[in-house]
C-alpha cells in the first residue's frame, strides 16, 4: 500500500473510531490509486470548525400576506420557538421589511418593537437570538425566485430573468425555488423526472442565468417535504456538470417553505459563522459556508422513510491537497456518500479522488445519511490545473533541453511564490505565459502550448 493511500485509511479509521454513529464502511471497490494531481476548491475553507457556530436557518417562509394561514407574528414566534437563529419572510409579491412594522392592517399583526427587541437579542434562549433577512420576497410573477436584500415587487409579465437582474441592480441575492415545478419533473414518475432533469434544455435555461448573474447564488434542492422538489438534486448535478468547469459553483438550499405553523420544521439550512448576524449570513449564502438538511428525501431516503431523532450534522471538514483528499467527521448519520457528476462514486468518512479517477471531473458532493434524514453539503470543485500538472508537462513534452530548463525554473519561482500571495504568483505566471507564447509553434509545439497556457490561467483562478 502506498504512502497516500496508508494516510488517507488512517485518518478515515481514527474518524470512525471517534464518531458516536460512525459512517458506513466503504463498499465501493476502489481502482488502483492513480497519480493526478487534483486541486480541491472547497467551499468551506474560510470555516474554522473549532470556533464557528451552526445556525438554523429558514429562507422560505409565508404568513397571511400572501398565501399562508398564520399571521406574521405566529409565523416568526414558531421559528423562534423551534430554534432558528435566522429566518426570511418571503410572501409572494410581498416585500418584508422588517419584523416590527406597524401599516398593515389589524388582522394581520407583527411583532411589536418591544418583542422584535427581545427575540434579536434571545431571551428565554439563553441569548441566542434570531436574526431577520430584510426585504426578502418571493417574486411569483414567472418561475418563482426568492429574493433578499433587495427593495421591490415584480410587475406582472416580468421574467424570471428579469427578476433576478433586478434584485442584482439593487444590490441584493437570490436564489431559484422549486425548479421541478416548472420543469415538469415533480409531476413525473423517478424515472421520466431524472430525464426531463438531465435535458439539456431544461439545464441550459437555468445554466445560463447562472453564468449570467452572480448574485444569482443557488436553487432549492428540497423543497417541503420533498414534493416539487423530488428530482431537483438531479437538476442540481446536471447544473454542477456545465457549471463548475468554469468555476461557477451553485450552492444547494433547503426550504420548508413553510405556509402554516405545522409545516415548520422539516427541511432547513446550518450556516457556519463567527456569530450570528446579517452580515455573516449573506457572507454565508455568497461563499457557501453552510450545509442543507432535510428530514424528508425520497430518492435517497425512500418515500415511506420517517426521520427518527436529529438530523445528520457535519463537526468538520478537512481537504488535504497534497494526498488530493476530503475528509468529513459528523454525528447522527450511518453514511457518508460522494457523489459525481450525479452518481454516488464512494461511501465512507473520506474520499481520495485518486481512486476515483475515471469517476471524478469538475466536482464532487457528500450527502450524510442517518435515521433522523440527510444533509448535505456544497459541491468541492475538482481540476487538474496545478503547479504539478504544469511541471510534468514541461519535464515530457518535445522541447530542447535548455527551454525545458528555463520554464521548470520559473515553475519552482511560481512555487516560491505562493507563499508570498497571489499577486506576486501572477506576477510569475505572466511570465512563464510570456515565454510559452514566444515559443508557442516554433519550440514548443501549438497543442502543448495552449495546454501549458490555459493550465496556468486555471491554476491562478483556484487561488
Amino acid at each position: 500500500m502506498n504512502r497516500k493511500r496508508t494516510i488517507s485509511l488512517a485518518l478515515s479509521l481514527t474518524l470512525l473510531a471517534s464518531t458516536a454513529m460512525g459512517a458506513a464502511q466503504d463498499v465501493f471497490a476502489a481502482a488502483p490509486a492513480g497519480e493526478t494531481d487534483y486541486h480541491i476548491l472547497n467551499p468551506y475553507a474560510s470555516v474554522d470548525w473549532d470556533s464557528f457556530g451552526q445556525y438554523k436557518t429558514e429562507f422560505h417562509s409565508h404568513t397571511i400576506e400572501s398565501d399562508g394561514n398564520a399571521t406574521p407574528q405566529a409565523m416568526i414566534e414558531e421559528y423562534y420557538s423551534k430554534g432558528y437563529d435566522v429566518l426570511a419572510v418571503t410572501d409572494h409579491n410581498f416585500t418584508n421589511t422588517t419584523w416590527d412594522r406597524t401599516d398593515r392592517p389589524e388582522n394581520r399583526p407583527y411583532l411589536t418593537t418591544g418583542r422584535l427587541a427581545e427575540i434579536t437579542a434571545g431571551v428565554d434562549r439563553d441569548g441566542r437570538g434570531m436574526v431577520a433577512i430584510p426585504y426578502s420576497n418571493e417574486q411569483s410573477r414567472h418561475d418563482h425566485l426568492n429574493t433578499f436584500w433587495a427593495d421591490f415587487n415584480n410587475a406582472p409579465g416580468d421574467t424570471l430573468e428579469q427578476s433576478v437582474a433586478t434584485a442584482e441592480a439593487l444590490g441584493g441575492l437570490s436564489h431559484i425555488n422549486h425548479p421541478g415545478r416548472y420543469t415538469g419533473a415533480r409531476s413525473a414518475s423517478f424515472e421520466q423526472g431524472e430525464i426531463i432533469s438531465k435535458n439539456p434544455a431544461v439545464v441550459a435555461k437555468y445554466t445560463d442565468l447562472f453564468f449570467k448573474y452572480n448574485s444569482l447564488v443557488g436553487m432549492e434542492i428540497i423543497n417541503k417535504k420533498d414534493g416539487d422538489s423530488v428530482s431537483d438534486r438531479i437538476l442540481w448535478d446536471s447544473i454542477l456538470q456545465v457549471t463548475m468547469p468554469e468555476r461557477r459553483n451553485v450552492w444547494g438550499f433547503s426550504n420548508d417553505d413553510a405556509h402554516s405553523t405545522a409545516a415548520v420544521g422539516y427541511s432547513f439550512n446550518m450556516l457556519l459563522m463567527p456569530e450570528n448576524s446579517e452580515e455573516n449570513v449573506r457572507a454565508a449564502m455568497e461563499n457557501g459556508t453552510f450545509y442543507a438538511v432535510a428530514k424528508v428525501a425520497k430518492r435517497e431516503l425512500g418515500i415511506g422513510f420517517v426521520a427518527q431523532g436529529s438530523a445528520p450534522v457535519i463537526e468538520d471538514i478537512r481537504v488535504d491537497q497534497q494526498e488530493n483528499a476530503i475528509t468529513i467527521q459528523g454525528d447522527n448519520y450511518h453514511t457518508i456518500q460522494w457523489i459525481a457528476d450525479g452518481e454516488v462514486i464512494a461511501t465512507g468518512a473520506s474520499i481520495d479522488l485518486n481512486d476515483h479517477e475515471e469517476h471524478v471531473n469538475s466536482y464532487v458532493r457528500a450527502q450524510l445519511v442517518g435515521e433522523g434524514g440527510i444533509s448535505f453539503t456544497q459541491p468541492f470543485g475538482v481540476n487538474t490545473q496545478t503547479l504539478g500538472t504544469l511541471r510534468e508537462t514541461v519535464e515530457n513534452m518535445d522541447a530542447v533541453a535548455g527551454i525545458k530548463t528555463s520554464l521548470l525554473a520559473k515553475i519552482a519561482a511560481m512555487e516560491n511564490g505562493l507563499l508570498q500571495g497571489k499577486e506576486n504568483l501572477v506576477q510569475l505566471a505572466g511570465a512563464f505565459s510570456s515565454q510559452v507564447q514566444a515559443l508557442d509553434g516554433n519550440r514548443i509545439p501549438t497543442g502543448t502550448a495552449a495546454f501549458l497556457l490555459e493550465t496556468v490561467e486555471g491554476m491562478l483562478l483556484n487561488q
